[in-house]
């Protein structure tokens, strides 16, 4: 019971915040 999509979110979100900062 894995959800591939939701890690991919977490990963988008990091990134949007890196980019960010």
């Amino acid at each position: 019971s894995y959800l591939p999509a939701s890690l991919c979110f977490i990963c988008l979100f990091i990134g949007l915040k890196m980019v960010l900062l």
